[in-house]
């Protein structure tokens, strides 16, 4: 940003200031929109990668990858996922 001085005071650059144009609130409806297809996405490329496995690696894995996304999955439903990669059976988020 720009700063310069007019009369000891000091002032921005009103060129290399960007406003704020989104709320809080449609920043975070869009932070959490991003993380679930993110979520998605890992869910859906380990679910290739993983099929066959044991599903207590394939739980691990799951619990790695998920966990920076924000999207950690309750163990319940993340034991589900690790039973059903290996099987093949479809799998999503809820």
């Amino acid at each position: 940003m720009a700063v310069t001085y007019i009369d000891d005071t000091l002032t921005a650059d009103p060129y290399t200031t960007l406003p704020d144009l989104t709320p809080r609130s449609s920043m975070a409806s869009q932070i959490k929109r991003q993380r679930r297809i993110y979520a998605r996405a890992v869910l859906k490329a380990l679910a290739r990668t993983q099929q066959g496995q044991p599903t207590v690696q394939v739980q691990r894995v799951l619990r790695q990858a998920l966990h920076p996304s924000g999207r950690a999955p309750p163990r319940r439903t993340l034991h589900q996922l690790a039973a059903d990669i290996p099987a093949g059976r479809p799998v999503d988020l809820a």
